[in-house]
């Protein structure tokens, strides 16, 4: 087998030094790369040979393999089913975030978000100084790089040609000059399950003969999802925004043949991450990641192409691998600095797919989480490192859609059963592993199988040596985070130079021993680092109990002097019902200067039953102080934190869906 990067460095290889040998390869090697790429071909210059193909990305927004290419009869694809007839179909592509800027970030950068600090949704990180994005490399070789118009990669500094919903490949002046172009199709985002049905034909679906729309009697109900008509009739519309998106794909190929570039130009067709309905979009399973993935080379550059016409290649990849491909098609090599590699295009040696592939998810809009899953050919382990939270806490703009009303509907009524329960839990298992081969829905968690506790060890030890080894900081909490990124270059820079990191990531995994690990964790609440203390006081909030051992720790932690620390301290004694104890840490974290820590402080007080509304009225006043203040900030999306909670608080309405017989409700 050839080596997975093309004799290039391994990053995970690199992240076994120290913090400086580190941090200094990884800049010496970026600009070692640079300077070989311009050595070779100067800059913006054509390298000698063969002419170098076009590249053409045509990206879908939240969708999994909804295509006829893929087995899906429901489906109504012809354009993506031709080019799936003459390209490669990958059937194991993921998505490293069901989220779309998380992901894009991985696209446009080929390294982790976690490693960069682009983990939470609209988050605004520094980018570190060797790290160029794939426009600016490939501009740089000659490339005329154009992207219509989607960026949302959590971090500036992507520098194209032209970046706007008019760019196109026809704009570049000189029209030899082979181009990079990017079409984003957002006719298939999750907001089609908001748009009311006499708007949305013409909002979303104009592209659309009456025999191509979807029958919503005929549409396949999931398990996890309730058969209801307002289920049937939102997937059934999703199907008719794939056939959109489908249409407008073709006409970019039209195009492509009236330039007469049809023949010199590869193209691919992905989607940034799984479909935006309930388990999918924003949650780290299997339908929030797989995505699909084709790959279309013309005949003068199938030397490039990893597998034959009409191949269906099963090897798992990610969209982070579409950026070292890309510059490998175009004669470049992987930047050492890259975590994805070229596995989309044949090299000198054969391809080695990766064992598995790291999924995560973060804060998202004004929720905050930390999620990790690991996935090989077979089985799915996912690690939910604020177990303390709900899968599905309400959030405005996204529960508007009908399909969410009567979601929460069915979940306060208990009707919610069955494989259809998991999303409405109070409060998430620890881990999770699904067998594909056995599940192919992957809803039956078999964590506590002793059949699979190897299975379950193996896999959680996988994903303690990729944080370990690509400095995951998502170990710190986004405040924490804010707070310690100030003094450093960028993220990056300081998740290297954390020289306790392996310290912090093992007082985390104390939470897999139960209460067993009460003792240690009690000690460490106690530890100088305001991270190793975050972590010992969640775990004790996840142990959920009452002790009066663990209830006096929490109680001492919200005197800590980190907000992350003493917040968390308060929702844990919110859990136990000391709502007394832990409001005045949350009501002044509602003036703390970073935003961050007053919309974490508001979500803890909107999820509270309806009978603890009356003991939190101190909150109301800096609530209301707090909304007057407040102004629509995207990193926490079309949603409103301090309205939500004042409402919650007086009673206005009630966001706690685990009331006696509820789905979900935690189990006495």
């Amino acid at each position: 087998m050839a080596d997975k990067r093309n004799n290039h460095m391994d990053a995970d290889d690199i992240s076994r030094g120290g913090g400086a040998s580190r941090r200094s390869f990884l800049r010496n090697a970026a600009g070692a790369a640079l300077a070989h790429t311009l050595r070779r071909h100067g800059p913006g210059q054509m390298p000698a040979g063969p002419r170098r193909p076009n590249i053409l990305w045509i990206s879908l927004e939240d969708i999994t393999p909804m295509m006829g290419c893929y087995g899906d009869k429901y489906a109504r694809t012809p354009v993506f089913d031709n080019l799936a007839a003459e390209g490669i179909r990958y059937t194991r592509a993921h998505a490293v975030s069901p989220v779309c800027s998380p992901s894009r970030s991985s696209v446009i950068t080929g390294m982790y978000p976690s490693s960069l600090g682009t983990m939470h949704h609209r988050s605004r990180a520094r980018r570190p100084k060797f790290l160029k994005m794939l426009p600016d490399l490939l501009r740089e070789a000659g490339y005329y790089t154009t992207n219509n118009a989607k960026q949302d990669y959590n971090m500036a500094g992507a520098a194209w040609h032209e970046s706007s919903r008019k760019a196109h490949w026809r704009n570049r002046p000189d029209k030899e000059q082979p181009f990079f172009a990017v079409f984003n199709l957002g006719e298939c985002h999750s907001s089609i399950t908001k748009i009311p049905e006499d708007k949305i034909v013409k909002a979303r679906l104009s592209r659309l003969k009456p025999e191509d729309f979807h029958d919503p009697k005929k549409a396949p109900i999931p398990p996890y999802h309730p058969d209801v008509p307002e289920f049937r009739l939102a997937w059934a519309r999703y199907y008719d925004a794939v056939t959109q998106v489908d249409y407008r794909a073709g006409e970019i190929i039209d195009q492509l043949k009236e330039d007469g570039l049809w023949e010199d130009t590869i193209v691919f067709v992905w989607a940034d991450h799984g479909v935006g309905m309930p388990r999918g979009k924003h949650n780290a399973w299997e339908q929030g990641t797989h995505v699909p993935l084709i790959v279309r080379f013309p005949k003068k550059y199938r030397h490039l192409a990893p597998a034959t016409p009409g191949s269906a290649v099963d090897g798992l990849v990610t969209l982070m691998d579409l950026g070292p491909s890309a510059l490998a098609m175009a004669g470049l090599e992987t930047p050492a600095w890259m975590h994805g590699r070229p596995l989309l295009c044949k090299g000198k040696g054969g391809i080695e797919y990766r064992d598995y592939v790291i999924g995560m998810r973060d804060r998202l809009d004004t929720r905050f989480e930390m999620v990790r899953s690991v996935r090989d050919k077979r089985h799915r382990y996912q690690r939910n490192f604020y177990a303390h939270l709900p899968f599905k806490p309400h959030e405005d703009y996204e529960f508007d859609a009908p399909v969410l009303r009567k979601w929460v509907e069915l979940a306060r009524q208990g009707k919610l059963t069955g494989a259809q329960e998991m999303l409405a839990m109070r409060f998430k298992p620890i881990e999770e592993l699904y067998d594909s081969q056995k599940d192919p829905r992957m809803v039956k968690n078999l964590a506590d199988d002793p059949k699979y506790a190897d299975v379950l060890k193996r896999m959680r030890g996988q994903l303690r040596d990729w944080m370990l080894k690509t400095r995951d900081l998502g170990i710190l909490e986004e405040t924490e985070l804010l707070q310690r990124a100030k003094k450093a270059a960028s993220p990056w820079d300081l998740g290297q130079s954390l020289e306790n990191y392996e310290r912090i990531l093992e007082t985390a995994n104390l939470q897999l021993q139960g209460k067993v690990a009460i003792p240690r964790l009690l000690a460490r609440v106690r530890d100088p680092d305001s991270a190793v203390r975050f972590w010992a006081v969640l775990g004790l909030v996840t142990s959920r109990s009452g002790d009066a051992e663990v209830v006096s720790g929490l109680k001492s932690a919200l005197q800590d002097e980190a907000v992350s620390v003493r917040i968390t301290a308060a929702e844990g004694l919110f859990n136990l019902g000391r709502y007394e104890e832990g409001l005045p840490v949350l009501i002044a974290a509602l003036n703390h200067p970073i935003r961050h820590a007053q919309v974490r402080a508001a979500g803890v007080l909107d999820c509270q039953p309806p009978e603890a509304s009356q003991r939190l009225r101190a909150a109301i006043e800096p609530l209301q102080q707090a909304v007057r203040r407040y102004r629509v900030d995207m990193q926490f999306g079309l949603n409103y934190p301090f309205k939500r909670a004042l409402r919650a608080v007086t009673g206005e309405a009630n966001y706690y869906r685990w009331g006696p017989g509820a789905s979900g409700s935690p189990k006495q």
